[in-house]
């Protein structure tokens, strides 16, 4: 080996024999017969290696003295620029490796309209006329008209490319509800309509609009796959439907123009190029130092996993099936946010203390409640930075924050959330970011015992949006039940109001209005904080 390729593989070496403080630690760990952690979460490094029995140094090694970058420069020719492919991320990556075990991955939002311009003299959706819009509108936002393309063996990870088919009649469409056309009546279509898993093969969104509500107002059940967007994403992303600011600065862009897909020999070269990337990381100084910092980091989380209090075995804690229920609550966000604030918390802690209270208004009538019990709830949280609030994607990570069911005073209740939800939030979140984490996060849900139910609130737009000139009365975000959490609360504000969406699966969650009936008490509950003294 020549002196300056020995000088950069004594990074590779350092890594590949660390430091026995830390590798103690990870032994004790061990996932299986004959792996460690560091093994398991060292699987990226020893990725970049290509051929069997082949240095990574041979292997890219270069002959008449070119560079590894310059050579993986793409040739003359009009060929297209592998920096404008999109991949996933191994986060996006997670969210399909759910779905390919059984459980959908889409999201969904929920608006209720006054029809306005939507609705002919005969009270139908017009259908052709949305359709003509929403294409139009959809071409400023160029992940609605692109697929997910799985290349083969080697050529790296899924990525976006236009859909030269694109056919906005497959995205969206219009149902008439049955009477009476109440809310009851839009709930089970809609959680009929959100059951299926979109397909794979065409743009992951749809958008429902289903007529015959009464009082003259239309439904609008928009669907949307995790892995285009994470809930902050996902606003940014249909903000283009709307009507409004975002939507006449629309005149001062260029739409999207369709680019073709690349070819075998460009995804060849830029995944080359990927990992001659992350090669290059990993051998600078400040690379192997950020290395072992994220191996540790991921090792330090496996650990907090074993350490974490398990969640108590609950009735609600079975496998999911197929069958999923939605009920609504609505609260004063204005109200919420004062009545939290007098004891120093925020609108996510009264959310949480009103997820507690209805948890225990169902625990105590199916006679699990016990003294001193406490439940977990998986509280999904935004990792994105102000810079990336307009990039797709998912940044997002989850806290596990306790949950005081046994705690009969509101009051103390919030006040131990509040303390509860200070202390996680000083510890790094969990995000399975690797291969090896995602997949056994897969395996375990149907059988976890780290959480008993899930919680997501998003803030969404304080003024009232519109659509196709028809004003959105109310938005609600509709999130997902998996593995074996039966029951899942999305809140999402909106126009000064808190909007709570329940989705459960009705086989499992047969009490679901009790649930919905206690969140709505706690959250209209109102008391003064001044009354009580602190713990």
């Amino acid at each position: 080996m020549s002196p300056p390729l020995r000088a950069l593989s004594q990074p590779i070496r350092s890594l590949s024999r660390p430091p026995r403080a830390l590798t103690q630690p990870l032994r004790a760990l061990s996932l299986s017969k004959g792996c460690s952690i560091f093994r398991a979460l060292s699987q990226p490094l020893r990725a970049l290696s290509l051929s069997k029995g082949c240095s990574i140094f041979r292997a890219l090694s270069l002959s008449k003295g070119g560079s590894i970058f310059r050579a993986l420069s793409l040739s003359k020719g009009g060929s297209m620029r592998t920096s404008d492919l999109e991949r996933l991320s191994s986060l996006d990556l997670s969210n399909l490796r759910v779905e390919e075990h059984g459980g959908p991955m889409h999201v969904a939002a929920l608006a209720i309209l006054d029809g306005g311009r939507l609705l002919d003299l005969n009270g139908r959706v017009r259908l052709d006329y949305v359709r003509f819009q929403v294409r139009r509108r959809v071409q400023w936002a160029p992940r609605l008209q692109q697929v997910l393309f799985r290349p083969g063996l080697g050529l790296g990870p899924p990525l976006w490319v236009d859909d030269p088919a694109f056919d906005v009649r497959y995205h969206v469409r219009t149902r008439m509800l049955p009477p009476p056309g109440d809310e009851n009546t839009l709930l089970e279509v809609c959680a009929e309509l959100n059951a299926a898993p979109l397909k794979l093969e065409r743009p992951l969104w749809e958008l429902w609009l289903l007529g015959g509500l009464g009082d003259g107002r239309v439904a609008m059940l928009l669907r949307l796959h995790h892995v285009m967007a994470d809930g902050i994403a996902a606003m940014a992303l249909i903000r283009v439907l709307f009507d409004g600011d975002p939507a006449e600065a629309l005149a001062d862009r260029s739409p999207h123009t369709p680019r073709r897909r690349p070819s075998r020999r460009e995804l060849a070269q830029d995944n080359l190029q990927r990992k001659a990337t992350i090669l290059r990381d990993c051998l600078s100084t400040t690379g192997v130092s950020s290395t072992l910092s994220q191996l540790v980091q991921q090792t330090g989380q496996v650990a907090r996993i074993l350490r974490q209090t398990r969640a108590p075995r609950l009735s609600f804690n079975r496998p999911v099936g197929d069958r999923r229920r939605l009920v609504l609550v609505r609260a004063d966000l204005a109200a919420t946010r004062a009545s939290a604030k007098a004891l120093g918390g925020t609108v996510n802690d009264a959310v949480l203390a009103a997820v507690t209270a209805a948890a225990r208004e169902v625990l105590e009538s199916r006679d699990e409640l016990r003294p001193e019990m406490v439940i977990n709830a998986s509280v999904a949280i935004a990792t994105r930075l102000e810079a990336d609030q307009h990039t797709g994607g998912n940044r997002a990570a989850v806290l596990v924050i306790p949950l005081p069911v046994a705690e009969p005073d509101p009051s103390r209740r919030l006040q131990q959330i509040i303390r509860a939800t200070a202390a996680a939030k000083l510890r790094p979140p969990y995000q399975p970011s690797g291969r090896f984490a995602q997949r056994w996060m897969v395996r375990v849900m149907p059988r976890q015992r780290l959480v008993n139910l899930l919680v997501s609130n998003l803030a969404g737009p304080q003024r009232p949006l519109s659509f196709l000139g028809s004003r959105i009365l109310e938005m609600f975000q509709i999130g997902v039940v998996q593995g074996n959490l039966s029951v899942g609360v999305s809140v999402l504000s909106y126009a000064g109001q808190l909007n709570l969406a329940v989705l459960c699966d009705p086989d499992i969650v047969t009490d679901v209005h009790l649930f919905a009936a206690g969140l709505s008490a706690a959250l209209q509950q109102a008391e003064p904080a001044d009354s009580l003294a602190q713990d």
